[in-house]
């Protein structure tokens, strides 16, 4: 399983992309955490149509991601996102 680390707004996002993807499995993770890494969330997506690729893939996970960071997480941390 691929593993890739990337910052968004000053969250720290990782991102596990599996090898092969099928339609309907749960498969693949994303774990947002604080900069501090002291709470975060994980989700593992179920894939109603697989991604072509493992970049695709990769593409999708931090997408969605960044739509959690932007309309949760920000608010529920006590986070100004005007100021990041």
């Amino acid at each position: 399983m691929l593993e890739r680390k990337r910052s968004y707004k000053g969250f720290h996002v990782a991102l596990f992309v599996p090898e092969v993807i099928a339609q309907g499995k749960p498969s693949g993770r994303v774990q947002i955490s604080t900069r501090n890494e002291d709470m975060g969330i994980r989700f593992t997506p179920d894939w109603s149509r697989p991604p072509t690729t493992q970049q695709e893939a990769e593409d999708w996970l931090f997408a969605y991601a960044a739509g959690i960071i932007d309309c949760e997480l920000a608010a529920g941390f006590g986070i100004d996102l005007r100021n990041e």
